[in-house]
């Protein structure tokens, strides 16, 4: 009897010093249960603690494993890199995103991007904080990457490019050199000898329209040189979907903004610019002007003449008294210079001002990086090992 009653005390025991293990392994479940929960509620979290602290505009914070931007909200898992419950204002669009091999080196993010990187640097994802909710993976070598799709997302393919819809989103997958293409179990497969795969969605912020498909075309062309969104608090997002494309903003003011443009391709680009922003202002009695190298740039009448081109041209869609998108086609490269003017309805072209330079902004760098850049003061990285 004694006997029984000392092993039941002994049983008692072990369970009583067991009780905090068991505790911290169900804190592990809620951890990983907040990595799987849904993009609406990580959105109107994200809402609360970027008021909380004070944040406008394009731009990732972080708390507890989740990136919460303006646009966009992820998690990435610390251990295989993969991007986890990635959502587009509020919708989830991906359950994963996940790389064949990858193997984290390291997170960092500053500003508007995120940058997920492998350790021997042979995959780089880069994730943007901006209206088109760009992501670019470049690969150096043969990938494999698997789109894992959220619930009531449809994907389709058509010519060579992946049609995302979800709710009253748009977007598109284009991959330059995949080696097949393919959409089966909720997933969409991408198989890729090296190069980039590009995610895009249609500006959350501007109207639907079906230019965007034909513009993630010219991507598959190598004719898609970046892309520019203006919005809030003077905050940018420049993304380079060609690997010899530079883009920089070197001055914004109300009535005007400068962009220098180079590639080491002569060949043609189109530029495609979101602006929707509190800087760049115009109204009814004034229009927007386009200007190359001080001369003004030839203005189309519709995206498809614009995609036919064979001079530069824009062409151009306003919406209210500060958000417009525009095209432009810039047919040859050295260094060029771009001046978006607002002037009054009946003012004739003429050579625009100098504008008052502002302090140089630095382009998001695009697939051309080198993996150890950004080291400066402004520089705010996050890093998560395994």
């Amino acid at each position: 009897m004694n006997r029984n009653l000392k092993l039941i005390a002994i049983v008692l025991a072990f369970a009583l010093l067991s009780l905090p293990v068991i505790g911290q392994m169900g804190d592990g479940k809620r951890g990983e249960d907040m990595m799987r929960a849904n993009a609406k509620e990580m959105h109107e979290k994200g809402n609360e603690i970027r008021n909380a602290q004070g944040m406008i505009g394009m731009g990732f914070m972080h708390r507890e494993g989740n990136s919460y931007g303006s646009y966009v909200t992820f998690s990435v898992n610390n251990v295989t890199g993969d991007v986890m419950n990635y959502g587009i204002s509020g919708v989830t669009v991906f359950d994963s995103i996940k790389v064949s091999g990858f193997d984290l080196e390291e997170i960092s993010t500053l500003g508007a991007v995120t940058k997920i990187i492998n350790k021997n640097g042979s995959i780089l994802i880069q994730l943007h904080d901006n209206p088109a909710a760009v992501i670019n993976i470049m690969a150096k070598s043969k990938a494999t990457i698997i789109f894992d799709l959220a619930d009531s997302v449809n994907a389709t393919k058509e010519d060579n490019i992946v049609k995302i819809t979800a709710d009253n989103l748009t977007a598109y997958i284009a991959s330059g050199n995949a080696t097949s293409v393919n959409i089966a179990g909720g997933e969409v497969k991408i198989e890729t000898d090296k190069g980039f795969t590009i995610f895009r969605a249609s500006p959350v912020n501007m109207p639907v329209d079906g230019m965007h498909q034909r513009f993630m075309g010219e991507m598959m062309r190598n004719r898609a040189g970046a892309e520019v969104s203006v919005g809030v608090s003077d905050k940018y997002s420049i993304v380079n979907y060609s690997d010899d494309m530079n883009v920089m903003i070197r001055s914004m003011e109300r009535d005007r903004m400068r962009l220098m443009v180079n590639s080491e391709n002569h060949s043609g680009k189109f530029l495609m610019m979101n602006i929707d922003n509190s800087s760049l202002t115009w109204n009814e009695r004034q229009k927007v002007r386009l200007y190359l190298d001080n001369k003004p740039m030839r203005q189309v009448m519709s995206e498809q003449e614009l995609y036919e081109a064979n001079e530069s041209s824009f062409w151009l869609n306003m919406m209210g008294r500060n958000r417009m998108q525009a095209v432009m086609y810039i047919a040859n490269f050295s260094e060029r210079q771009v001046d978006i003017v607002v002037e009054d309805e009946g003012t004739p072209a003429a050579t625009p001002e100098a504008t008052k330079t502002a302090t140089t902004t630095p382009k998001t760098p695009g697939f051309g990086i080198v993996l150890g850049l950004l080291c400066t003061a402004a520089v705010y990285r996050l890093r998560r090992r395994s």
